[in-house]
């Protein structure tokens, strides 16, 4: 019995540390959420965004209660992450516009290229 509990966590263990060392999506042909890499970027960024603004709003509750407490050192603390996390949700939603208008560009240069083709052949 001891041996059969060792070897399970030892499985375990060489499970969690290969999980570790790879990127959500990576080492298989699926990807997390079963898309393709553009829109596995575009979620990545998308949820970033999202829980960075959900903490910040998170943040702001706890600032509240720190103040009702009067603890200044907790409200300054609960301030700062609020902040950060607001700069980190205004980063993520500067690159998705990047990103999107990327793809837009990207976009229109195939229906361009397409276009041509269709041109060519008649």
């Amino acid at each position: 019995m001891a041996n059969q509990a060792t070897t399970s966590t030892a499985q375990r263990g060489k499970t969690r540390q290969s999980a570790s060392n790879r990127r959500p999506g990576s080492g298989t042909g699926t990807r997390r959420s079963g898309a393709t890499p553009e829109r596995d970027d575009t979620y990545g960024l998308i949820s970033v965004i999202y829980h960075a603004l959900q903490g910040a709003e998170t943040c702001a509750k706890y600032e509240e209660d720190a103040r009702r407490a009067k603890n200044p050192e907790l409200v300054a603390f609960f301030e700062e992450c609020q902040v950060e996390q607001n700069e980190r949700a205004l980063r993520g939603r500067q690159l998705l516009a990047a990103y999107l208008e990327g793809m837009d560009d990207e976009d229109e240069e195939t229906l361009e290229d397409d276009d041509a083709e269709l041109e060519d052949e008649a």
